[in-house]
């Protein structure tokens, strides 16, 4: 079998699907991915940060929304709840207002107008800036070492505070004092999706769903090339015979569409290929000289 990509369980979910219903053998191999991801970051008091960035109204503005949240002394499950509603009071009037949008069209977001579609964009944008905020401010207890009930004093009268930043919009280095990085190391579940190299020849029988072709691009133009270039690799030659040299040869093709040119080289794997070939019955292969069974 060869390989035809990394995917995300859902996706290699309707792959499988698809190309099973189009007659093409295929297997799965699922395994853990690590990622690695790196940010910039500026760290420091709340007043040397302002000696840095133009503006600090947002900060500000969270912190404020962050002490009158602790004022009220949460209990730890409720904080979110409390600070999001907090730092954005029209929270709950604008989840009001997408339920009662949704209802025009039965929950189906495609069906509304192009008006009340912005409404429910801005709205979300909203939400996810208000999520962000949260997690910053949980950044801020934990760099001050705060824990929710507790008396914190004046600990956030000029805390020390974490924000992601462009570097290069600031004129910083990183030898900066205050610029520091957040590297993230994280794994997630990735599924390699093979296909059985004979079984791309049904690809040339259009039995894809047209939503397949839309949705998978680069995965129909592999699985068509390759079924193409199996089909005429199974193609018996007039003498019936051929040497490996000239199958190798004929494992590189172009084809081309009106000016679209499709190029595809298998020549690497050209012996590959001819087994692959010779285990389905296509021909026999002895030392270099391959011969075709009769059709």
């Amino acid at each position: 079998m060869i390989k035809l990509g990394d995917y995300s369980e859902e996706v290699a979910k309707k792959l499988v699907s698809d190309l099973r219903k189009a007659g093409i053998k295929c297997d799965t191999r699922s395994h853990f991915k690590i990622t690695h991801f790196r940010t910039d970051t500026l760290e420091g008091r709340l007043s040397q940060l302002k000696e840095v960035l133009k503006d600090t109204q947002k900060i500000e503005r969270t912190l404020n929304a962050l002490k009158s949240a602790l004022a009220q002394n949460p209990e730890p499950d409720k904080f979110k709840e409390l600070f999001l509603k907090e730092f954005n009071p029209m929270r709950e009037s604008e989840k009001n207002q997408i339920a009662e949008i949704l209802l025009k069209t039965s929950g189906n977001f495609q069906a509304l107008d192009e008006n009340d579609k912005n409404k429910i964009s801005r709205i979300f944008l909203k939400a996810n800036d208000d999520e962000q905020s949260y997690h910053e401010v949980m950044s801020v207890l934990h760099r001050n070492k705060i824990e929710i009930g507790e008396e914190i004093g004046d600990r956030l009268d000029d805390p020390i505070v974490r924000v992601t930043m462009n570097l290069g919009k600031l004129g910083l280095g990183r030898d900066h004092p205050l610029v520091k990085s957040t590297i993230i190391v994280s794994a997630e579940t990735e599924i390699t999706l093979f296909v059985d190299e004979f079984t791309t020849i049904h690809a040339l029988n259009e039995d894809f769903a047209s939503e397949f072709y839309d949705k998978f691009p680069s995965e129909c133009t592999k699985i068509s090339a390759l079924g193409v270039l199996m089909h005429d690799l199974s193609n018996r030659p007039l003498s019936g015979k051929s040497d490996m040299n000239e199958f190798a040869n004929k494992c590189a093709k172009e084809f081309d569409n009106n000016g679209n040119i499709i190029i595809t080289d298998f020549q690497e794997v050209a012996s590959d290929l001819s087994r692959i070939l010779e285990k389905n019955g296509v021909f026999k292969i002895k030392g270099n000289a391959i011969k075709w069974k009769l059709q």
